[in-house]
């Protein structure tokens, strides 16, 4: 499919009305619950970290 970026997201809204509708699982609700937090709080925060160093990193080589 090469319906670029318009179409991916429009098929992600589709996937998750369609997992409400047939499955009903709320993907919603469980981003905000406790099991969520444990998968994606240590993603988030490696992101951040290295986001830090490598912003750290380079504004060490730019300003030597």
């Amino acid at each position: 499919m090469n319906g670029g970026f318009i179409g991916k997201v429009v098929l992600l809204i589709i996937a998750i009305i369609a997992l409400k509708y047939f499955f009903g699982f709320d993907i919603l609700e469980w981003l905000k619950s406790p099991e969520a937090h444990k998968i994606y709080d240590p993603a988030v925060s490696l992101i951040k970290d290295t986001y830090t160093w490598l912003d750290n990193f380079v504004r060490s080589i730019v300003n030597k």
